[in-house]
């Protein structure tokens, strides 16, 4: 089975761009209200929110679609669903006992004025659990926060696996001959929006959206077809895309400015959407499809990284945000000095058995031995 290395790619560059994303969000206000903010709000913040925003999941869910595909070639539908829980759902309850408290606890201190202790903060984390999810992150409530990603992962895994089961049977391998135009696979975009009213939102799609693309990924998308053609023509679909998200920075970063309304649910959000998830697989594909050594370490390290981030930046953020400095020299330290003590954290964890299980961090050969 050939690796596509495009792929692992593409899902480490989506998670280090959370960085950044997230650290504008500091600069942010109206919908975009983070857990802590700095006196200094920024046009250019907005813009880069709401230009990373529309495609990041979509990528995302689309690419944990493919690689499904390539891990039921080796694995029963009941070794798949062990794999899921270990990967996905384990992971999922320890980052909300040990990661989410401490986004609560900065976010309590922060938007209330608390002064009291972590494990104050924590038990008030926990007491509000009962009324989620009504709750309110911003003040230190129960908040699954970043991670819920990884519980739709894991929902979406399980609700995926009978319709899978059920397209191997019927149409196997039959389909992957087929040719899908561009053209179709852009037309995704219209079912996914309309599903954007079935339920709540969650960075812009809803549940349902989410699980569109994680089948789209799974039975389009993992065609070898698909894929060559996304790459012929990857130019224009990065053209296209720069276009639409132009757009979508001018009506959601500037026009509509701080003070908007979240517009996920927007025809024009899901097209760029789709769009970008398009235009990164294809230009991934002929920009990206190679392995080094660098390109391995941090394939392996996304995960975790992605699960212990957001605690270690709203941290460095809650401290960064009252030192006298230029916004732009607030928001680079934010960036880089939570990119450093994340991955520094990631070090300590992938070097202790236990712990290294809870964070997702695949064993290393020598313990497999």
């Amino acid at each position: 089975m050939v690796r596509l290395h495009f792929i692992d790619n593409l899902r480490w560059i989506a998670i280090l761009l959370l960085f950044p994303t997230h650290a504008a969000f500091v600069f942010c206000t109206g919908w975009y209200s983070y857990y802590v903010l700095s006196p200094y709000f920024s046009v250019a913040a907005h813009c880069l929110t709401v230009a990373i925003e529309p495609w990041i999941m979509p990528l995302l869910f689309c690419i944990a679609g493919i690689s499904t595909k390539f891990a039921l070639q080796k694995r029963t539908p009941l070794a798949y669903l062990r794999e899921r829980t270990e990967r996905l759902l384990i992971p999922f309850l320890a980052g909300v006992v040990i990661v989410c408290p401490v986004i609560a606890y900065f976010a309590l201190k922060f938007n209330t004025g608390y002064d009291g202790s972590y494990a104050g903060a924590v038990v008030h984390f926990f007491s509000t659990a009962s009324t989620f999810p009504y709750t309110n992150g911003m003040v230190g409530d129960f908040s699954v926060d970043h991670l819920w990603f990884i519980l739709f992962l894991f929902l979406v895994s399980l609700a995926a696996l009978g319709p899978i089961l059920l397209w191997r049977r019927f149409l196997g391998s039959r389909f992957t001959s087929f040719t899908i135009p561009l053209p179709v696979l852009f037309l995704l975009f219209v079912p996914a929006w309309l599903l954007n009213a079935a339920g709540p939102n969650v960075a812009g799609y809803s549940f349902l959206s989410y699980f569109l693309f994680f089948l789209s990924g799974y039975s389009l998308v993992s065609i070898e077809k698909v894929q060559v053609s996304l790459e012929d023509n990857w130019a224009l679909l990065v053209v296209v895309w720069i276009a639409l998200t132009l757009g979508v920075m001018w009506i959601g970063g500037i026009a509509l400015g701080h003070g908007e309304f979240f517009w996920g649910s927007s025809p024009l959000f899901v097209l760029t959407g789709w769009t970008g998830a398009l235009a990164l697989l294809g230009a991934g594909r002929y920009l990206l499809n190679f392995s080094n050594s660098i390109t391995t370490y941090l394939s392996a390290a996304s995960y975790p990284v992605y699960i212990i981030h957001h605690a270690v930046l709203v941290a460095v953020a809650y401290f960064l945000i009252t030192v006298p400095v230029p916004p732009a020299v607030q928001y680079t330290l934010i960036v880089l000095l939570s990119l450093l003590l994340t991955f520094a954290c990631y070090e300590i964890i992938r070097r202790i058995p236990v712990v290294r299980a809870l964070f997702g961090v695949a064993a290393r050969k020598k313990d497999c031995v």
